[in-house]
């Protein structure tokens, strides 16, 4: 695989240019939880920027770090790309990351590692967190045993809502289990 990363600096983020074709918007609460990790950790991540060969640079990926930042200097990976090919992972560098599944308990444990001062962070770690009944209810699950003998069933077709109701409420009447099946 090609490496593009020609070197590594730090640039006054007032100085990076912004990326026309940027179609993110990030949002006052994405904004404030950023602030609180870069307030209580710092940038951890560098922005990519296109070397422009003019003495510019543009933003490929860290705008919202860059405004942030405003005239502080920033972490950035200088990528030997050409325009066509910034315009490429500006499309789907954040889309091939989130395409990334979740797995809830691992993170729920992570999360239960992590103290912060910060309210702000904290809201953005507590909204991460699995409800505290789901994940009870996926540690303690029902016995569900009975499920795996045989059973036998039957589907009734009906032609609309009202026929189905009243069919359950005749069969429940009648003491047969059964219940509604809308597909």
């Amino acid at each position: 695989m090609k490496d593009r990363i020609s070197s590594f600096r730090r640039i006054k983020a007032s100085l990076l240019k912004r990326n026309a074709g940027n179609w993110r918007e990030h949002t006052d609460s994405q904004e404030t939880a950023l602030r609180a990790i870069l307030d209580e950790v710092g940038f951890a991540s560098a922005c990519l920027v296109r070397d422009c060969k003019n003495g510019t640079y543009e933003l490929i990926d860290g705008h919202l770090r860059a405004d942030i930042a405003e005239d502080e200097k920033v972490p950035c990976l200088i990528l030997n790309v050409t325009k066509k090919e910034a315009d490429k992972l500006l499309a789907t560098f954040d889309v091939v990351t989130s395409m990334a599944r979740t797995d809830q308990l691992a993170l729920d444990c992570l999360l239960g590692t992590i103290s912060t001062e910060s309210d702000a962070l904290r809201d953005l770690l507590d909204s991460m967190k699995l409800e505290k009944l789901e994940v009870q209810e996926m540690c303690e699950a029902d016995d569900e045993t009975h499920l795996l003998v045989d059973s036998y069933r039957i589907l009734i077709d009906c032609d609309k809502e009202s026929e189905q109701v009243a069919l359950l409420k005749r069969f429940k009447k009648e003491g047969i289990k059964c219940r509604a099946w809308i597909s």
